[in-house]
C-alpha cells in the first residue's frame, strides 16, 4: 500500500495536518476499493458503506470545529477574513460534495449493481477534487498562521474546546482511525502530543470499535 506522506503535502505539522493525511488515505482506499468492487456483492457493499459513514462523521465533526471554534479563534488573532470566506465557501461544495457521496454510497449497499456502482465512483472522485484542493489551500495559506499562534490563549482554549466535543470512545475511534497504516511522521506527532500510556488506552481500548471500519481495508 502506497502512504501518503505529510511531508509530501506540507511542511507545517500539527494535528490539522495529521488528520488531513487520514482523509486523503481514506479516499485513496475508496478509490481502489470502488475500481475493484465485486459487482452484485452486497456484503463488500455493505462494508464499504460502513467504512465511508465513519469518514463522513470525521470529516463533518473536523470541519465544523474548524468553522465554529479555530476560526473564529484565527479572526481574533488577526486571521484576513476574505481568507476565511474563502475556505467557508469549499466547505460549502465539500458538504455538497459529502451529501452526493452519503447518497451514492446508500444506494450501492442497497442496490450494487453497476448503475449504483457508477455513480459511487463519480461521487467519490469529486469528493476528491473538492476535498484536495481545500487541503491544499488550507495548508498553504492558513496553516502557517495556526502553526504561528499555537502558543497564544486563543488557540490553546480552542484547541481545548475541540477535545470537550468528543466522548472517550470518540475520541478512540478518532485516533485509531490517524494512526492507521500512518507514515512514521504523523505517528510521531501524534505521540509527541499524547502521553503514551493515554494514547494507548485511548486508540486500543476506547478505539476497538473502529477495528470494524478498518476490516474495509484489510
Amino acid at each position: 500500500m502506497v502512504r501518503i506522506s505529510i511531508a509530501e503535502v506540507t511542511e507545517h505539522l500539527t494535528m490539522n495536518t495529521v488528520i488531513h493525511a487520514a482523509v486523503r488515505r481514506d479516499l485513496a482506499r475508496f478509490r481502489r476499493a470502488l475500481q475493484s468492487f465485486p459487482v452484485g456483492s452486497r456484503q463488500r457493499a455493505d462494508q464499504l458503506n460502513s467504512a465511508w459513514r465513519h469518514l463522513d462523521d470525521q470529516l463533518y465533526h473536523h470541519h465544523h470545529g474548524e468553522e465554529t471554534i479555530f476560526w473564529p479563534a484565527l479572526r481574533e488573532l488577526g486571521a484576513d477574513e476574505s481568507l476565511v470566506a474563502d475556505l467557508n465557501g469549499e466547505h460549502e461544495r465539500m458538504a455538497e460534495a459529502m451529501t452526493h457521496t452519503r447518497s451514492a454510497m446508500s444506494a450501492l449497499a442497497a442496490e450494487p449493481d453497476q448503475d449504483a456502482l457508477d455513480k459511487a465512483r463519480a461521487a467519490v472522485n469529486t469528493l476528491q477534487e473538492v476535498i484536495t484542493g481545500h487541503f491544499a489551500h488550507e495548508e498553504r495559506d492558513l496553516e502557517p498562521m495556526m502553526l504561528a499562534q499555537s502558543h497564544t490563549p486563543q488557540i490553546k482554549q480552542a484547541s481545548k474546546a475541540i477535545r470537550k466535543t468528543q466522548t472517550l470512545p470518540s475520541a478512540g475511534s478518532f485516533l485509531a482511525w490517524v494512526l492507521d497504516d500512518a507514515d512514521p511522521q504523523a505517528r510521531a506527532y501524534v505521540r509527541h502530543e499524547i502521553p503514551k500510556p493515554v494514547l494507548f488506552i485511548l486508540a486500543r481500548v476506547f478505539g476497538r470499535s473502529y477495528g470494524r471500519v478498518a476490516a474495509a481495508w484489510q
